[in-house]
C-alpha cells in the first residue's frame, strides 16, 4: 500500500480538491486512461488501491523516494554547411 511522507518529513501542498488528477499510458492508436480522479478522491480508499495499479514503477520511486530514472544520452553527429558543399569526411565514423 501507498506510503506518502507525514507532514514533517515533506512540506504539504496546499492544491485545489477540484484539480484533476489524470493517469494513462500510450498505445498504438493513442492513449488508455489507467486513473482518472481528482485532488480530493485520492485520499479515498478505493483511489489509493487504483493508484497504487495504475502508476508504473518509476513513477511511485520519483513521488515517494524522490528518485528521477537514467535516462541514456544520445549523441549525434553531424555538420551544416553553407550552400550546395560536398560534405567532409567523418573523422569518427
Amino acid at each position: 500500500m501507498l506510503s506518502p511522507p507525514t507532514a514533517a518529513e515533506a512540506p504539504t501542498l496546499g492544491l485545489a480538491p477540484e484539480i484533476p488528477l489524470l493517469i494513462a499510458e500510450e498505445r498504438a492508436h493513442g492513449w488508455a486512461i489507467a486513473y482518472r480522479g481528482t485532488v480530493a478522491s485520492v485520499g479515498a480508499a478505493g483511489d489509493v488501491a487504483m493508484l497504487e495499479d495504475a502508476m508504473p514503477t518509476w513513477l511511485l520511486e520519483y513521488l515517494l523516494l524522490g528518485r528521477a530514472p537514467l535516462v541514456a544520452v544520445v549523441k549525434i553527429q553531424f555538420a551544416l554547411l553553407p550552400g550546395e558543399e560536398q560534405l567532409p569526411e567523418l573523422v569518427n565514423p
